[in-house]
């Protein structure tokens, strides 16, 4: 009997120490949820759901109070009933033109933003007009200064005869 009564104090003494522990139940650790981002493709929004499928038509109509035709012992507050019209259905006729890809594009946007290489046979061509080109600036630049030195001295012989022609006066 003794030693029941030590157990007793014993249990009691040691509840306040352990706070209680005994009795708690353990929480489980939070559980980490990672939300799950969208993947692309996969909902449309809403202005091309109503190309492909029309919603459901529904209604709502105000009822006031009335006493229940099969049971005249009751009688039913004033509510709303909802009524769906028409079912959801598939668009079998859009008013937008439909758009139908039918094969690999064939031009650019913008030939400014990329750049083509050229087929061998082109750039040939091209590099033999920019030698034409450049034989063609020389050729002008030797005729503009043989003209300079043409003109120099065209005026060099008038003057020349100007003086040799001058009668002097005595």
């Amino acid at each position: 009997m003794k030693t029941h009564a030590l157990i007793c104090i014993f249990a009691v003494a040691c509840i306040p120490l352990t706070g209680c522990s005994l009795f708690k139940k353990k929480q489980p650790p939070p559980v980490q949820t990672i939300a799950a981002s969208p993947v692309s493709g996969t909902e449309l929004d809403p202005a091309n759901t109503e190309k492909l499928r029309h919603g459901e038509t529904m209604r709502a109509y105000p009822v006031s109070r009335y006493v229940d035709p099969r049971d005249p012992n009751l009688m039913h507050e004033a509510h709303i009933v909802y009524r769906k019209e028409n079912p959801a259905a598939w668009n079998l006729t859009p008013h937008a033109p439909t758009v139908v890809p039918l094969g690999p594009v064939l031009a650019l946007a913008d030939p400014a933003e990329k750049t083509q290489l050229l087929p061998a046979e082109v750039e040939q061509k091209m590099a033999a007009q920019n030698r034409l080109m450049a034989a063609l600036i020389e050729q002008n630049e030797t005729l503009t200064a043989e003209l300079s030195r043409l003109k120099s001295e065209i005026t060099k012989l008038r003057e020349s005869q100007t003086t040799t022609t001058k009668p002097e006066k005595q």
